[in-house]
């Protein structure tokens, strides 16, 4: 088994959308979610905070930005959005199979689920969800649910 970074876990989520744009929230989600179900499994790993949206780390997206330098991810502002997406690339792909490969089992088959369950949902019901579950990272929040 090889020692997982943060930044590894980062590239396999944007690689579980197998080829789709992830967008920010459901990057976010997805890594909090592993990191709230299956930290046992993780030694370097992102430190989440309440913040306008539920959990988040700044530090996914400059790790994201880390990983388009290297050729991983490709980043796309696509115009008339404020928000970016992350696909993975051709050799980021290769790449994410080598990690997933050699990474405990649990919390990879776990992160695939979660980026799935993330890109099923909207924006509001992801974060709805995310609330629910854990109600204590909706104190600094601007969502507000409508009916």
């Amino acid at each position: 088994m090889v020692l997982m970074h943060r930044k590894d876990w980062t590239l396999l989520a944007i690689a579980f959308a197998k080829g789709a744009p992830l967008r920010p929230v459901q990057l976010q989600k997805s890594l909090f979610l592993l990191g709230q179900e299956r930290s046992q499994y993780l030694t370097d790993f992102y430190e989440f905070e309440a913040y306008y949206w539920g959990p988040f780390d700044k530090a996914i997206f400059e790790d994201a930005e880390a990983l388009e330098i290297e050729g991983l991810v490709r980043i796309l502002r696509p115009p008339r959005r404020s928000w970016k997406e992350y696909v993975a690339t051709e050799e980021g792909l290769q790449r994410a199979r080598q990690l997933g490969s050699s990474a405990p089992e649990e919390a990879v088959s776990y992160l695939a689920i979660a980026v799935s369950w993330a890109r099923g949902l909207s924006f509001q019901d992801l974060v709805s969800q995310i609330y629910e579950h854990y109600p204590e990272f909706g104190v600094n929040s601007l969502f507000r649910e409508t009916a």
